[in-house]
Formats: structure tokens, sequence, C-alpha cells
């Protein structure tokens, strides 16, 4: 008998240890969560605008990192009626940076926001969603209930002691 309960509490632990183990794993970065979260956002505005096609997320757009970020600074923010807003050297760069995607077929967006004293990934998110530090170019004939595909890249940049989130959003029918 007592060695039953020896055995039961060994395998009891040995469970308990595999649980807490389960939790470990690869950790998602922070731009990465934020991705997800946009890209969740949109999908789900979609719906609701009626789109019934199977969207497919993509977490991937390499120019952000390689080709955006470098160059983006402060100077490519102006004021503009209260509001900060891109300037149009920053647009002119970001249309060719981007050029790729942009099409008949696609609305491209490119926001950056401030995010230096947000302490979570939601209100980083919820601020760069709403942010006017952007350049959005949308194809004439897209409409929500066609998309098809998003792809959706978050990349952070230090700036004269500001954090900053920069995200690129590519909808494709």
């Amino acid at each position: 008998m007592k060695s039953a309960k020896k055995i039961l509490a060994l395998i009891l632990a040995g469970v308990m240890a595999l649980a807490l183990l389960t939790g470990c794993g690869k950790a998602t970065s922070l731009n990465r969560t934020m991705a997800e979260g946009i890209a969740e956002y949109y999908k789900s505005s979609y719906v609701r605008a009626g789109n019934t096609n199977n969207i497919s997320l993509s977490y991937q757009v390499p120019e952000l990192s390689r080709d955006i970020a470098p160059l983006f600074d402060e100077n490519w923010i102006t004021e503009d009626d209260g509001y900060d807003v891109l300037n149009e050297t920053a647009k002119a760069t970001l249309t060719n940076i981007l050029s790729p995607y942009i099409s008949d077929a696609s609305a491209v967006v490119f926001q950056a926001a401030d995010v230096t004293d947000l302490k979570t990934p939601f209100a980083e998110a919820a601020n760069l969603i709403s942010s006017q530090i952007a350049l959005r170019v949308f194809a004439s004939g897209l409409n929500a209930t066609s998309i098809t595909s998003i792809r959706v890249a978050v990349v952070h940049k230090n700036v004269n002691g500001r954090t900053y989130a920069l995200t690129v959003i590519i909808a494709e029918k």
C-alpha cells in the first residue's frame, strides 16, 4: 500500500512537471503579436462588411524591415491641421519601395505611430491602426468583399529617444 502511494505520488509529480513544461516553447515577438492582432482586426472588418472568402493571412513584408525602417526618422513626419502626417517626400519614397505590391487588385497601407509611453501590444496596435502618419493606396475596383489575402508586418524603431511602431498592411483580391 505504501509503495502504491509512492508510485502514485511520483506519477503525479511527473504529470505536474510535464504540465509546467507545456508552457515552454517559442515565444512570439512583440512585432509578430501586433501583426497578428492587426491582421485579425482587418480580417474581421472585411467579414463584417460581407466578405465570405477564406482570407489567408501572412506576416511577412520584407521591405518593411529591410528598406523602410532604416530610412524612417522624424523628418518623415510633418503637422497638418493639428495632426502628424507623412510628408510628400516620405510618401514618394514609400510608394517607390512598396510599388511591387501596388496594383489594380490591392490596397497598400503604411502606418507609423509613436508608442513610446504605451505599455501593452493592444494599446500599441490600437494607436497604430488609428494613426494619421500614413500612406494609403487603394485600387479603384477593390472592395472589402473581394479581399482574399492580407499581409501584415510590424517593426519597432527607436528615433531620438522615441519608439515608433511601423506597419505595412497589404490586402489583395
